[in-house]
């Protein structure tokens, strides 16, 4: 008896029937019933009659349906001598009628009693609900069938779903998408093209493997692509066998074509599923899994390219640069990371506005695109920054590539009117080794490349070397960035405060810089202008800076009482990149107020280059806290070309001569002469003046002699602990008193 045609369960339903049947005919023997293939499914005694097996077997296949109408059964005596009655059991209108065989003993055909057509009459009833049943049941088989081809399905959906969502390389969720479902189907090719991305992904089955591929793969993009132009569901195509693929141009074949659209809704690639191994037709069922992963397809290559551009984005070019590291053959074989920065595309959009600069950015992927080397793969990593990979390539290739993008680039001169703008290029070029460790690293090392390129100049081309200083500073600065960002986060700054003495001795109102200090993870203090260089590189000083301000107040407040009894001040330092924050003003008067702290115990020092370059928003910041009651400070005044120029546009209480001039006063004319100068102007304008960075005596001796106000440096007093600044101001306030 075949495994998928009647159940346990039926042959329990059919053992049900065993009492009816012996009830109505009590005197027959046994009761068998036969499938439509006269295989034995069910015997009321249990078992096997081979004398009845081989009568049932010796029956023509059109037995009843060749016979009279009225003629619904069939009477014969066996060799034995054994009667049996024959009833046909009708199932399914479009198959063979099974058959229920009834066996009576030896002469029972020729007794009184044994009256075929009444025998007939009575079982007829039951062979119907025998027949009942077994209809209900293969419907029940049917749906159960169907219902786990569909409980598979959705099982492999939710796989490959799982599978896409949680895997971070987009070429290997392709190709699982592809491999799967071609498995799923049975298929004999499976392929994923989109010409537009330069994406062929493949599976082939056995059968097919000697097929010519990329004959089939011209067939599906130049005849197939256009004809599902506009249809967003599989459709199924009748093949024959194409040129070039002899070996199976006799058999035609069934593919299952299924368009692939963009996020504009327009056809980008199709993924094909080419004849079933089985060579069944594909059916509804196989459109509609098909449809579902068409769907995981389009949701891999919008999460891995560039909605703009249309190249890959930076997470499946990642994913690339990682599957790519793998494929690496040994220690002498490496990629090439090309990394470019167009350079003033900022200055396009600020002049013609953004969609200008998005113009140039399409321009600019429609070239790296034009001639692209087939080992090659491009990506648009961020607004302005791409990146191109060449595999199994040397540095002289990359160089050569280089060379060739930055000479086409000459022609991004944006146009508009009678105004230009040249768009220049600027390339860092990095290697990818096994000996670099892991595929990231060598991606940092291309953008440190092109960091380094811009800051040489821009419009060049820069190989990664750490021989280079620049990029040995750059590659430390980024080491300390997530220590600085820890730090941040944990709190582990240390705050120090560096006296300020006045060099008149009817002053007497302790003044004070804050200095901020940094340690390593080993504990060890982190030199200052590395984790300054580190910060200001990548743009951490408005949350250093603010960090400083909410935890110099908070520590003030604890001592309030004695700093304004003392009229003590402390400076806080601020970065040029803070004063270009819009919302620090508002956040040092939230903090001030907060704190409780008198605004005249606080001070803040910008530095003169700072307040140049932010001219406005540091005329605006200068005059907002000086009307509260805060003192401000020029910085490292005198280092610039025009400070003298630009003096007066500043309301501020202090100038700190830039420590230039103080550390070879002694030795250097031109340095005490601009030191003298500085003083006489501050002097006209009633300004105060602090030296820093001093060293010795005589340095004191002499700025005392140019009229210099206070100095500041390790001759006049070393940094202290903020907390144990404020603890000896408190007692002096208490003994004062």
């Amino acid at each position: 008896m075949p495994a998928d045609l009647y159940s346990i369960t039926t042959l329990r339903s059919l053992g049900k029937a065993k009492h009816l049947l012996q009830s109505l005919v009590p005197r027959a023997q046994c009761f068998c019933y036969y499938n439509a293939e006269r295989q034995a499914a069910w015997t009321s005694d249990g078992a096997d009659d081979y004398e009845i097996d081989a009568f049932v077997a010796s029956l023509p296949r059109k037995i009843f349906t060749e016979t009279d109408e009225d003629a619904n059964y069939l009477r014969r005596a066996l060799k034995t001598g054994r009667t049996v009655l024959a009833l046909p059991v009708y199932v399914a209108d479009d198959t063979e009628p099974g058959i229920l065989v009834v066996g009576f003993s030896r002469n029972a055909g020729q007794s009184s009693w044994f009256n075929p057509h009444m025998l007939h009459g009575v079982l007829a009833p039951a062979v119907d609900l025998i027949a009942e049943a077994l209809r209900l049941q293969r419907e029940l088989d049917n749906a159960d069938r169907a219902l786990t081809s569909v409980n598979r399905e959705l099982a492999l959906v939710y796989e490959i779903d799982e599978q896409v969502h949680g895997r971070s390389s987009s070429n290997a969720g392709l190709a699982q998408l592809v491999g799967q479902s071609g498995r799923y189907l049975n298929i004999c090719y499976s392929v994923l093209l989109i010409p537009s991305k330069r994406i062929r992904i493949s599976a082939t089955h056995s059968s097919w493997k000697d097929v010519q591929r990329k004959v089939l793969d011209r067939y599906l993009i130049e005849q197939i692509l256009p004809r599902v132009e506009g249809q967003h569901v599989p459709i199924v195509f009748e093949m024959s066998g194409e040129d070039g693929v002899a070996d199976i141009a006799e058999l035609s074949y069934q593919a299952l074509v299924c368009p692939l659209s963009d996020q504009t809704g327009n056809v980008q690639g199709v993924l094909a599923q080419l004849g079933r191994v089985n060579k069944r037709p594909f059916t509804r069922a196989h459109r509609r899994f098909m449809a579902n992963v068409v769907r995981k397809v389009e949701y891999v290559i919008q999460q891995s390219f560039d909605a703009m551009t249309g190249l890959m984005n930076r997470a499946g070019f990642e994913a690339q640069l990682y599957e790519s590291w793998k494929s690496l053959a040994g220690a002498a074989d490496t990629h090439q990371l090309v990394y470019m920065d167009l350079d003033n595309l900022q200055l396009v959009n600020d002049t013609f506005g953004r969609n200008a600069g998005d113009a140039v950015i399409m321009r600019f992927a429609r070239m790296l695109e034009e001639d692209l080397p087939r080992s090659a793969v491009v990506s648009r990593l961020t607004g302005d920054d791409f990146c191109l990979l060449l595999t199994h390539a040397g540095e002289e290739a990359a160089m050569d590539q280089a060379r060739a993008i930055r000479k086409r680039s000459e022609a991004l001169r944006y146009l508009e009117g009678d105004k230009s703008l040249q768009v220049t290029l600027s390339i860092g070029i990095a290697s990818c080794s096994q000996a670099e460790g892991d595929d990231t690293r060598s991606l940092t090392s291309a953008r440190m490349a092109c960091e380094s390129a811009k800051d040489h100049g821009r419009d060049r081309i820069e190989v990664y070397n750490l021989e280079n200083q620049s990029l040995i500073q750059r590659h430390d600065d980024m080491q300390l960035v997530a220590d600085i960002q820890q730090a941040l986060d944990d709190n582990e700054f240390e705050l120090l405060a560096q006296p300020i003495t006045s060099l008149k001795s009817s002053q007497d109102r302790p003044r004070f810089e804050i200095l901020l200090r940094m340690r390593d993870r080993d504990g060890k203090r982190v030199p200052s202008s590395a984790f300054f260089s580190a910060a200001e590189r990548y743009r951490m000083m408005p949350q250093i800076d603010r960090w400083v301000v909410s935890a110099t107040l908070t520590e003030l407040s604890k001592y309030s009482d004695s700093v304004d009894a003392r009229g003590a001040l402390f400076s806080i330092n601020l970065s040029g990149q803070s004063l270009g924050d819009d919302d620090i003003l508002e956040f040092i008067e939230d903090e001030i107020h907060e704190s409780r702290v008198s605004a005249t115990a606080v001070g803040f020092e910008v530095t003169e280059s700072a307040a140049v370059s932010n001219l406005a928003k540091a005329q605006e910041f200068i005059n907002a806290l000086h009307e509260r009651g805060c003192r401000i400070s020029l910085d490292d005044f005198g280092a610039g070309l025009s400070s003298f120029a630009y003096l007066k546009n500043f309301r501020v209480d202090t100038l700190k001569i830039d420590g230039g001039f103080i550390r070879d006063i002694t030795e250097n004319r031109i340095s005490e002469s601009m030191v003298a100068a500085i003083t006489q102007v501050a002097k006209v304008m009633e300004l105060d003046t602090v030296a820093e960075y001093v060293e010795h005596d005589a340095a004191r001796n002499l700025i005392r002699e140019l009229g210099v106000d206070f100095a500041q440096g390790h001759a006049i007093g070393m940094p202290q602990p903020l907390a144990a600044v404020l603890e000896d101001l408190a007692g002096r306030a208490e003994s004062i008193a």
